[in-house]
């Protein structure tokens, strides 16, 4: 960086503390604004020497920034005393009217809340794959939704980090994780705009685990035992990565590390198979993760790297205590340095710490000065409204659609093609592609109102109306 840009920087800072830039204050409290959005078509990693940067389907380099949110069900439970709704928490984080400019909002999912539990920690096994389903019919899938119709990508994260003795080489918990994803992977995986952050912060094993001052210096991430703990994890967590794929082909994934996700360091050196991959890094204030280029910076070089948490505030432990003028003009050098470098600030809530907001009876407040990082951050946002953002995807669907005379009725009516692809996929013509559609075309596979037009219903593409275009149609469901 440039002296001239460091006094910028440094300048935009002085103002934005001192002067509350774009504060919010209360006003968030009843807004409903619909947000302008951003347009999500699906992002892809880029290949050779673009390897680490995610662009659009036009080529274009993008760069996501946004925030965190807390998780929803707890956002929901009345219980918790939050005089919210998760959807309106997401409403303020995306409401353009009111300043905010999130491109993405990352949703924690944690086991605790998904049992209805809260905070508290649950052991690997307790959820179930109906409690998961649950959870997203009740308090995922309205968030997610609501991104995507306010024109904004999501992170959709497998949320851990409190059991410091769990280790991510628990076959439980590797069960668990399994479930978690076979789920939600499914759920999600026809949503351009949802990303997945396969687990928020594996913790041990790594060297020196439960030793007073917890373990290897993270300041010497190439040491031999480093090195290891990433070859340690990495073979841990491939199967949770192929598992998202098999179920999800396309949306990207976001792959944490051991120590809460602060080895970062080791995901070029050692990456993990499979397509469209990105890795996370998790910083606050911790002096032994300093200077970020180094820590997070070189890995950036060869890979994406979305910065899913940082933050600071005056609060709370040691690691979260920072200040504006260092902590917060450190971040914002890192990422002017590094524009490819995604980040997600931690949290658009009054509650996780480190929080951008204090909160009374639901009247969030957003924080700034020098011990707070909410007001800072929503000006940094402001100012990257329009950088790097996805243009519409311009591709079409298919090449020319297949010319279909017009077809016979398949148990009684005429199947409709719903997206103009020549594929005559709702079979019930109620409108939808629903399991009915799957189910008539099951039982008339063989029958001549179907084999007579095999490009109606060729949706695997093979030439001929079998068994695997009934499979076909039923994964697109």
């Amino acid at each position: 960086m440039t002296e001239h840009t460091s006094s910028t920087r440094r300048q935009f800072l002085r103002t934005t503390a001192g002067a509350g830039l774009l504060a919010a204050g209360g006003g968030l409290v009843g807004s409903a604004s619909a947000a302008e959005g951003i347009p999500t078509p699906w992002l892809h990693r880029g290949e050779g020497s673009d390897s680490n940067l995610i662009k659009d389907p036009e080529g274009n380099p993008v760069t996501l920034r946004g925030v965190n949110i807390a998780d929803p069900a707890r956002l929901d439970d009345n219980d918790m005393r939050y005089h919210v709704t998760a959807t309106k928490v997401t409403r303020w984080a995306l409401d353009e009217s009111e300043g905010w400019y999130n491109r993405i909002v990352r949703i924690p999912c944690q086991p605790g809340d998904i049992l209805g539990q809260g905070h508290g920690g649950v052991a690997p096994g307790e959820m179930t794959a109906s409690d998961v389903e649950t959870y997203v019919e009740d308090h995922l899938r309205p968030v997610v939704d609501l991104c995507g119709e306010q024109g904004a990508y999501c992170i959709v994260d497998y949320h851990r980090h409190q059991d410091s003795q769990l280790l991510y080489t628990d076959e439980t918990l590797s069960d668990e994780v399994h479930m978690f994803w076979e789920v939600m992977a499914e759920e999600f995986a026809a949503d351009s705009h949802v990303l997945f952050e396969v687990y928020n912060e594996p913790i041990a094993p790594y060297p020196g685990h439960n030793t007073w001052g917890g373990g290897v210096d993270v300041a010497n991430p190439d040491s031999e035992e480093a090195e290891q703990t990433w070859l340690t994890w990495r073979e841990a967590a491939q199967p949770w990565v192929d598992t998202i794929r098999e179920h999800a082909p396309k949306n990207p994934i976001i792959i944490g590390s051991p120590r809460w996700t602060q080895w970062t360091w080791w995901a070029d050196e050692h990456e993990f198979s499979g397509d469209n991959l990105a890795y996370a890094g998790h910083v606050y204030a911790h002096a032994g993760l300093r200077p970020l280029s180094e820590y997070f910076g070189k890995p950036a070089e060869n890979v994406p790297v979305f910065m899913t948490e940082f933050g600071y505030d005056d609060e709370g432990q040691d690691f979260l205590k920072g200040t504006t003028s260092n902590e917060g003009e450190g971040f914002v050098d890192f990422f002017e340095t590094h524009p490819h470098v995604h980040w997600q600030v931690w949290c658009f809530d009054p509650r996780w710490e480190p929080a951008m907001f204090d909160e009374d009876q639901g009247e969030w407040t957003l924080r700034g000065g020098e011990d707070f990082h909410g007001e800072l951050f929503k000006a940094y946002l402001a100012e990257k409204r329009a950088d790097r953002l996805p243009l519409p995807d311009s591709t079409p669907t298919t090449s020319t659609p297949p010319d279909t005379p017009d077809l016979d009725p398949v148990g009684g009516t005429v199947p409709q093609d719903l997206d103009g692809d020549g594929l005559h996929e709702d079979l019930n013509a109620n409108g939808k592609l629903d399991f009915p559609d799957v189910n008539a075309l099951f039982q008339h596979t063989d029958q001549s109102a179907v084999e007579d037009y095999p490009a109606a219903y060729d949706f695997s593409g093979d030439g001929v109306v079998d068994s695997q275009d009934v499979l076909a149609l039923f994964e697109r469901v």
